[in-house]
């Protein structure tokens, strides 16, 4: 495997190759690390479907394992990578449960979309907030990229037919 390098040129972070196998995406989002009795709030500054970078307010000394639970309701159960000063790393492990309000929206959006289709239930998650869920966001571009071509291959031969 070769090495990875990531350029910061002008505070624009060029991914040239990166260790993790997957480009985080820089984002300035709110979120909580959660572990025993404690609740502390940080804001996200890249994310990716595995894993995030976070800054807290103070240096904060956590566990190995945490969740980290983001403003929209996306939750995962995460392990610490690293820890500098008030920036530290996590890798996802597995999604955590849902709060009570974030499980609301998900079951609304998860019967809108056998009831009104994939656009409702997208819309739904979208006025939510819920799409700080990085699996969740990446999930339901795929969706609707698939949704897209879908309905471009069926027009298309539907016009070939009428010809």
């Amino acid at each position: 495997m070769g090495g990875a390098s990531v350029l910061l040129t002008h505070g624009v972070i060029d991914h040239v190759t990166d260790r993790r196998g997957e480009t985080r995406h820089r984002v300035i989002k709110r979120a909580q690390i959660i572990f025993q009795n404690s609740v502390i709030d940080c804001t996200v500054l890249d994310v990716s479907t595995n894993g995030a970078r976070v800054r807290t307010n103070a240096i904060v000394i956590t566990p190995e394992q945490v969740i980290v639970q983001f403003r929209g309701g996306g939750a995962f159960f995460a392990r610490r990578r690293w820890s500098r000063g008030m920036e530290m790393s996590f890798v996802f492990d597995r999604p955590a449960p849902l709060n009570q309000n974030a499980a609301l929206v998900a079951l609304s959006a998860f019967e809108a979309l056998s009831a009104k289709g994939l656009e409702e239930a997208v819309r739904i998650l979208r006025v939510s907030g819920f799409f700080d869920d990085p699996v969740l966001g990446q999930a339901a571009e795929e969706a609707e990229a698939a949704y897209a071509r879908f309905e471009t291959a069926l027009r298309a031969r539907v016009i070939s037919r009428r010809a």
